[in-house]
């Protein structure tokens, strides 16, 4: 082979190898962002609550829900908080709370997010999309009877919790917010998915987060929790299990670090994992005590 044919082969092979990589992180990346679908096994009937199937948009897409007003015999002007699920779960996992809350006097606005549950896709899931259902929720709250919009705040667990802290940032009228096992960093969240599953990093890395970064409009670092929650001016519980593999309590710590301390508690758990967290029995009264004092105090005037 001539030189030119040896350039002309080293010139494929380099080709062939960069468009293989391209093709296999977008793979990883979409299916990275695509959750198991999994449909709610129980109603809050099952938790002896009243509640309104709802249906409302997020960004066009039909995400489905369930509201379960406030006790009429309680205190005027309730607070409703709105509850979100973590990844490929859906609206169900958050009853058990749900029927802690609302034995406290609260209205609650259950719902799947996009992707998950009951709800419409939305083709690669994230967790802005997250953060963008819940401001959705918060809009759908406005307009409903019995619904104080003054009075609002945001119970979230896992992405749920992440998107929480985003949506806070995006959404003024959230009042209080409320995560358990939130990541700090997607962007760390993702390098440390990978390492868990031995798959190569370097250059694959990059370009997976680079796709990510194009499914979401914006980059991974601008929609961090670590750095969203520095623009949160309303009061923060950020609760995490000491235990957790999946999402280290090295990342409440980074949250908390960017917080505005005056306004921002954090609890840890001794014992307790990633999922397990929000059904220890010390969570539900800690939980409800933090947006009692947020959000059921007497207004001035």
């Amino acid at each position: 082979m001539s030189a030119t044919d040896y350039l002309i082969a080293a010139a494929i092979g380099i080709a062939s190898i960069l468009v293989l990589s391209i093709g296999l992180s977008w793979v990883f990346a979409r299916l990275y962002g695509r959750p198991t679908r999994v449909l709610p096994a129980e109603t809050p009937t099952d938790y002896g609550l009243p509640f309104v199937p709802v249906t409302f948009a997020s960004k066009g897409v039909p995400l489905d829900g369930w509201f379960i007003g406030a006790d009429p015999a309680g205190v005027d002007s309730p607070p409703t908080i709105i509850m979100t699920h973590g990844w490929s779960r859906n609206k169900a996992r958050m009853l058990p709370l749900a029927a802690l809350l609302h034995e406290a006097g609260f209205g609650l606005l259950l719902f799947d997010a996009r992707g998950h549950g009951a709800s419409g896709s939305d083709g690669a899931i994230t967790v802005l999309k997250f953060a963008e259902d819940i401001v959705s929720a918060v809009g759908f709250l406005e307009g409903h009877p019995g619904v104080d919009p003054t009075r609002v705040g945001v119970v979230g667990h896992s992405i749920g919790g992440a998107a929480a802290i985003v949506a806070a940032s995006m959404e003024p009228k959230i009042q209080a917010v409320v995560t358990s096992s939130a990541f700090a960093d997607p962007v760390s969240l993702t390098r440390r998915f990978m390492r868990t599953f031995h798959l190569p990093r370097g250059p694959f890395f990059w370009l997976v987060c680079r796709i990510i970064d194009y499914y979401l409009g914006t980059t991974m670092t601008d929609i961090t929790p670590q750095n969203r929650i520095s623009r949160v001016e309303v009061p923060v519980l950020l609760v995490h299990g000491e235990d957790d593999r999946m999402v280290p309590v090295s990342d409440l710590e980074a949250i908390y670090a960017r917080a505005q301390p005056q306004r921002t508690h954090r609890m840890v758990l001794a014992g307790r994992g990633h999922s397990d967290v929000i059904t220890d029995p010390r969570y539900g009264p800690a939980v409800i005590e933090f947006l009692q004092a947020s959000l059921c105090a007497p207004r001035p005037g």
